[in-house]
């Protein structure tokens, strides 16, 4: 019996109390867990394309049928995204450092994978003769055209033996759209939508319905691609939740809703908004239980994992063909998790270090007496 009564506050008590302004600050919650979760998810989705074996199939896509283990990943990645910078930019009040910050933290490791890839990886499993791979234009092309955010996937002669022909890196796709959330998110700042009681869950609902009548009144130069059109209602109810992070308040009763909603809407055309609903509510719940903050990790390797993935599974293809998609996947995970661990290290937190340090000495330098003016004054909109 006591040992119940030890048992019952630490996952009852603590989440019927917490409101979620306090569940977002740093020592109260482990939603990196559920990034590297995320991260692991997108790897083992992937691999049923790139080891594809018979009769092996994703349990997560059989069970949902609307998404797959891959995909459903990076939705959780734009919720949590959404929610962790939409708090970090209204925290700091500063358009610039939130700014510098994004690009401190996207931009080093990428450059990093984009260059080992092509330098390294790519001349390796080439068929091409050396020469011929580093005088191909589209080897420079690559690590060009992926730092402006325009996505290429090939290198000369790379993968092309493999069951998902020449790409390189299949996973560089959803970060143009990662920075086109932040770059919606700051213009909304500097508008002074967060000041308003009532817009921004106007354009909220704007974001959740858009996908559901083809594009056709925000986002009309998306592909019409299922998975792309549901990253930004992801990403907008992350952000949605943070702008009214003082009035949420997590707990048991909110997650037991969110799921009966989402068994009674399940045979509904739109019951996948239902399930995303039921499924970040859980993350939010479960990342501030005693027990998973007691397990927090000191470094966010999850980056770094969902960067080199792709790379590693494709390379495991190469040299490994014909293996099954769980040795791809399992031998891809930990690979990936050393890799992610050297990029957080050696690149990640230096760089969002220097980022931080930058943001602030520009904001000193152009208005020594505070927050860029600019700011403020869009604040009072």
């Amino acid at each position: 019996m006591a040992r119940v009564e030890c048992w019952q506050p630490t996952l009852l008590k603590n989440p019927a109390q917490m409101k979620l302004q306090d569940l977002l600050k740093k020592e109260n919650n482990n939603l990196d867990i559920f990034r590297l979760i995320a991260a692991c998810m997108v790897i083992w989705g992937h691999a049923y394309a790139i080891s594809p074996e018979a009769g092996s199939v994703d349990y997560i896509g059989q069970s949902l049928g609307f998404d797959y283990s891959g995909s459903l990943a990076v939705k959780i990645f734009f919720f949590l995204s959404g929610l962790v910078v939409t708090n970090s930019l209204i925290a700091k009040g500063s358009a610039l450092q939130f700014a510098t910050a994004r690009f401190f933290r996207i931009w080093p490791a990428l450059l990093a994978t984009l260059l080992i890839s092509a330098i390294i990886v790519g001349p390796v499993t080439s068929n091409l003769a050396l020469s011929n791979y580093f005088s191909d234009s589209t080897t420079y092309q690559y690590v060009w055209n992926n730092l402006l955010l325009h996505t290429h996937y090939k290198l000369p002669g790379v993968f092309s033996g493999n069951s998902y022909k020449d790409v390189i890196n299949g996973s560089l796709w959803t970060i143009p759209y990662e920075v086109a959330a932040y770059l919606i998110l700051l213009a909304l700042f500097l508008l002074g939508a967060f000041q308003s009681k009532i817009l921004p869950m106007l354009v909220f609902a704007l974001i959740l319905l858009d996908p559901l009548f083809g594009n056709r009144f925000l986002f009309t130069w998306l592909p019409q691609n299922h998975e792309i059109d549901l990253l930004a209602p992801c990403f907008a109810f992350g952000s949605l939740l943070a702008i009214y992070k003082d009035k949420i308040e997590v707990n048991a009763r909110m997650l037991a809703g969110a799921w009966i909603l989402a068994y009674l809407f399940k045979n509904q055309t739109f019951n996948f908004y239902f399930f995303y609903l039921a499924l970040f509510i859980f993350i939010l719940y479960v990342s501030h239980l005693k027990w998973v903050v007691d397990a927090k990790f000191k470094t966010d390797i999850s980056y770094g994992i969902y960067l080199w993935g792709f790379p590693v599974q494709q390379t495991l293809a190469h040299i490994f063909p014909g293996q099954s998609v769980i040795f791809n996947q399992l031998s891809a995970i930990g690979m990936s998790i050393l890799l992610g661990f050297l990029s957080w290290h050696l690149i990640e937190k230096k760089c969002i270090t220097l980022g931080a340090h930058t943001g602030r000495y520009i904001s000193r330098r152009i208005n020594p007496q505070g927050a860029p003016h600019l700011v403020e004054q869009a604040q009072r909109i």
